[in-house]
């Protein structure tokens, strides 16, 4: 299991904006701050689904640059991700 940062902000709906300082374009939504890691980890399962390479992890002692002035009211939000296996011929 590898933990990759993310950044939720309260959205004007009550919701929350995820995104990833370290994987530009990479972004979901949850309706409740109870569901942030959960689509937090669907949206990585989606980015390696459409070819992308996720980073180094945090374990991997990488942590991505992010200026939290660019957010109103942010959580940084530390997500175990486990890779999937992969698929069998």
């Amino acid at each position: 299991m590898k933990s990759y940062i993310a950044i939720a902000e309260p959205s004007e709906d009550g919701g929350w904006w995820i995104s990833f300082p370290g994987l530009p374009g990479v972004t979901s939504a949850a309706d409740r701050a109870a569901q942030i890691v959960a689509q937090a980890q669907d949206a990585l399962t989606s980015a390696l689904e459409a070819g992308t390479t996720l980073p180094p992890a945090v374990e991997d002692g990488v942590i991505p640059q992010y200026d939290l002035s660019d957010y109103q009211n942010p959580l940084v939000v530390l997500v175990p991700y486990a890779m999937p296996a992969p698929a069998k011929a």
